[in-house]
């Protein structure tokens, strides 16, 4: 499915998915189940991710995550997806 496509599908604006992809990572929780509803998938399958052993410290960081109440996950992820944004 190309991204013009789930664009169409999903109801969302022209270049929104490549905005998504490639620029700004921050999305709505009710655009986040309209991408999931286009695609046809669950929230298990969609966020299904398989981390490698050797990826012992990031498996500790999304478990710690996991623990904090969901504000506290909301502020995190905003200020990781921040810096992400500016070490680009």
């Amino acid at each position: 499915m190309t991204q013009e496509m789930l664009e169409e599908k999903a109801e969302l604006g022209t270049n929104y998915v490549y905005k998504i992809e490639n620029l700004e990572p921050n999305i709505k929780i009710k655009t986040l189940e309209k991408i999931m509803k286009a695609l046809d998938v669950d929230i298990p399958t969609f966020f299904d991710v398989t981390l490698k052993e050797e990826d012992s410290d990031l498996v500790k960081l999304i478990d710690n995550l996991k623990a904090l109440p969901e504000y506290k996950q909301k502020k995190l992820i905003t200020a990781i997806n921040t810096i992400m944004t500016e070490t680009k």
